[in-house]
């Protein structure tokens, strides 16, 4: 066995340092387990790269408060597009002020831009909307608004308390209106057109000297073609109760104005060129007046309207702007102003009182030309058209503007102040309500001159001399003694009729035994008449006792009859009349 040779020769020989044996290598082989870090370090500069590369700046926002938002979770938003993350919040020196840091994203470094807005939204009531319901589930988050395309980059911003009233890329035109106050219009106060809402107001500051207030408004297309130069604007804020000459008067535009206040503008086509009236619609940035009512915004923009004036020396308690100027009865216009002037040459005081009226409500008769209402209203004041002060509804007390023609007024002219007319005041008397108050007045200071103090006195001494005589001991002595004769009396006449009873049933038989006398009497005058001449003495004496006898007892007849109704007249004796 030792002449075979050894397999492990090589091995051993090799092991154990034979100077001429074959030298080994051995190569050790790279392990694949040298790839997953490999790759990790490769996706983690690809991510590293990625996020530095969407990375955006990173802004400030001022808010008053973080209700809602939390730190790496909140984020802030654009169209629903995600356009940064919170990474913090942070306080002001003074600690009024929490300030947000906010990591934009690359796409979004065009859009933090000077004008740009941030505001958190959240679930809230604005201008009469909901918004925000989508974030309580999602929670609140920081809305925002971008700023013009080219406008130099913002890193700092003061956010909004409240959504902004309208977006910049909304469609329309923005316009101004002047009014003296407020009220209850506020950011977001919808605007009204035909009862549709077209607009809103996006702000407002204030005028020249602070005279007045300038709304800043927006109508929306297309509704912004019906604002032209002769469009009028009226406050229709809430719920509107006038007094005035027709009552008790309540309007409500829409409850949404009801609620958040409104604006109301109406414009009058023109019929004659459609076309041409469409074509004339108002500029951007146009200004135009804020009435305080529609009837007083129609009679202000009235196309066809004269401006008029009239002077007054007496009280106009209860008049004011809006009041009613009318013509046999018809409202015409309407006041403008009142205004109390002092003349120093005179050392008086008077009112001056401006109104319009309006020449389309009264309608020509036939074709003929209507006159030019300068020339016309000269031609009316010399034949006595005057204005008066009167009392339009009794129970508020308010006055309206009265124009009437009186051809017994004395000669006057009319006065001409630039383009208004005076006409003319007829300052005799308010009329209506002040003479019924100045008759009332008159009638209370006559029943206030009667001295009822001294009447009272007076009566009062007269009804306790009465009640003195009444429950005195004279006048119950004198009943007492007139009871006593009226009971005499009484047993006198019973006395008389007893006693007056057989004479009186015996008179009539007395009276028929005197009448059968008489009819013998006269039958035996007749037979001796009728034998002796009717001329002869014995006639002539006949005949009167004829007569006597007859008067005799037509007398005993008649005390007959007069003892048979009054048994009494035997005691009172004959009287003048006595009733049956």
């Amino acid at each position: 066995m030792s002449g075979e040779p050894d397999p492990g020769g090589p091995s051993s020989g090799a092991g154990g340092g034979s100077d001429g044996g074959d030298a080994v290598v051995r190569r050790r082989r790279l392990s694949w387990i040298w790839l997953i870090p490999v790759a990790s370090v490769l996706i983690g500069g690809g991510l590293l790269w990625t996020t530095l590369a969407r990375r955006g700046p990173l802004i400030q926002i001022t808010f008053d408060s973080a209700e809602g938002l939390q730190a790496g979770q909140s984020q802030v938003k654009f169209k629903d597009v995600q356009m940064g993350t919170v990474e913090g919040f942070d306080l002001t020196p003074d600690r009024k002020w929490v300030v947000m840091s906010v990591r934009m994203t690359a796409k979004a470094e065009a859009l933090v831009t000077e004008g740009a807005q941030f505001w958190i939204a959240k679930p809230r009531v604005y201008a009469g909307d909901i918004t925000g319901l989508n974030t309580i589930l999602s929670g609140s988050y920081v809305a925002m608004q971008p700023g013009e395309a080219g406008a130099p980059a913002q890193r700092s911003f003061n956010g909004l308390s409240d959504p902004p009233a309208l977006l910049p890329d909304a469609p329309g035109r923005p316009f101004r209106l002047t009014a003296s106050r407020l009220g209850a219009i506020k950011l977001g106060t919808p605007v009204f057109f035909h009862d549709l809402e077209v607009g809103r107001v996006t702000g407002w500051d204030l005028g020249d000297m602070a005279d007045n207030v300038t709304l800043h408004i927006f109508v929306s297309a297309p509704y912004d073609g019906w604002v032209h130069r002769d469009s009028r604007f009226w406050n229709s804020s809430g719920v509107q109760v006038r007094l005035g000459p027709e009552g008790i008067q309540l309007q409500v535009d829409s409850l949404k104005a009801a609620v958040l206040g409104g604006i109301t503008f109406d414009t009058p086509a023109h019929r004659d060129d459609p076309k041409a009236w469409q074509a004339e619609a108002s500029a951007a940035g146009e200004s135009f007046p804020l009435y305080s009512r529609q009837d007083v915004a129609e009679g202000a923009t009235a196309p066809n309207r004269a401006v008029l004036a009239s002077y007054f020396t007496g009280s106009v308690g209860g008049l004011g702007v809006g009041a009613h100027v009318t013509l046999q009865g018809i409202t015409i216009g309407d006041v403008t102003s009142v205004d109390l002037q002092y003349s120093t040459e005179t050392d008086q005081t008077r009112v001056r009182v401006g109104f319009t009226v309006q020449l389309d409500r009264v309608a020509p008769i036939g074709n003929k030309p209507v006159q030019p209402f300068r020339e016309y209203v000269h031609k009316l004041v010399r034949e006595g058209l005057r204005t008066r002060l009167r009392g339009g509804n009794l129970i508020t007390g308010q006055k309206e503007v009265e124009m009437r023609l009186e051809p017994d007024a004395p000669p006057a002219s009319v006065e001409e102040e630039g383009d208004v007319q005076v006409i003319p005041a007829d300052n005799s008397g308010s009329g209506g309500l002040d003479d019924l108050s100045t008759t009332a007045t008159q009638l209370i200071a006559k029943i206030g001159a009667i001295p009822f103090a001294e009447i009272g006195q007076n009566l009062n001494g007269t009804l306790h001399g009465v009640s003195g005589v009444a429950n005195g001991p004279q006048l119950r002595q004198a009943l007492t003694r007139l009871n006593g004769t009226l009971g005499t009396v009484q047993d006198t006449v019973r006395r008389l009729d007893a006693g007056a009873a057989p004479v009186l049933r015996r008179l009539p038989a007395i009276a028929a035994d005197l009448q059968d006398t008489l009819a013998q009497v006269r039958a035996l005058a007749a037979s001796v008449s009728a034998g002796s001449s009717g001329d002869g003495k014995f006639g002539r004496d006949l005949d009167r006792v004829l007569m006597q006898v007859a008067e005799a007892a037509t007398s005993v007849r008649m005390v007959a009859d007069l003892l048979a109704r009054h048994p009494e007249a035997l005691i009172r004796g004959r009287v003048s009349r006595v009733s049956e």
